[in-house]
């Protein structure tokens, strides 16, 4: 028969192996993924983000690009020599909203990543392509809204000519102007990126009002950190 005494050393040991038990389930990943080298470490940091909504900031707008659902998928990771920085090539598929606006994208995404207090991390985003393409498409979208012919040449790639013609001299004309894109479907391609863009102008002409709606095909290139219209601005 066991006895009190008996007892008491089940106990204690087995508080003992919970307590190593736990303390393996702490620092056991820990070690295996100091083991595996970064490239593991970075692809689980990008495949644990399909889990939650991603939240990209975009430049002035008053609300995040935010993912519905979205995958990264064959990713690969570049070590930079001294191993504080790499960065990882994948395709990313996403869903999402800007506002009212809806986003999808398809293609090729490339992030930075940097250790920062011992973890690999994002070195800005995880998907930075795509936060700056959608960067670029809101910002001629205001200033569509706002016919600021100054505001769209900034984002004319070198070869590409301001706005012109008869489409810009008649939105020029619209009085309580109201710009309005309802989808941007994004394809990322290596430097550049073609989008399809589902838009609707309302306001009214001096002889009418304007309510019309309307699908066009622009194209972005990659120029230092951000993506330029090219060859055209509408």
């Amino acid at each position: 028969m066991s006895t009190t005494q008996d007892w008491s050393r089940f106990g204690g040991g087995l508080i003992v192996f919970l307590a190593l038990g736990a303390t393996l389930a702490l620092f056991v990943p820990r070690f295996l993924g100091a083991a595996a080298g970064p490239e593991l470490e970075i692809i689980t940091a990008l495949k644990e983000t399909e889990s939650r909504s991603l939240w990209l900031p975009v430049r002035g707008a008053p609300q995040p690009l935010k993912s519905q659902k979205h995958r990264f998928a064959r990713i690969t990771v570049n070590v930079a020599p001294g191993g504080q920085r790499a960065e990882a090539h994948a395709t990313l598929d996403f869903e999402g909203t800007l506002g009212d606006t809806r986003v999808g994208t398809a293609g090729v995404e490339r992030v930075p990543f940097v250790v920062r207090g011992g973890k690999w991390v994002p070195e800005t985003t995880a998907a930075p392509r795509l936060q700056a393409v959608v960067t670029a498409l809101e910002s001629r979208r205001r200033a569509l809204q706002a016919a600021d012919a100054e505001g769209l040449e900034r984002l004319a790639g070198p070869d590409t000519p301001g706005p012109v013609g008869p489409e810009w001299a008649q939105l020029r004309q619209v009085r309580a102007r109201a710009y309005q894109v309802e989808a941007w479907y994004v394809r990322l391609e290596r430097d550049d990126a073609v989008v399809t863009e589902h838009w609707r102008l309302r306001g009214a002409l001096p002889a009418k009002p304007v309510d019309t709606r309307g699908e066009r095909r622009l194209l972005l290139s990659f120029s230092g950190d951000e993506f330029l219209f090219s060859p055209s601005l509408m």
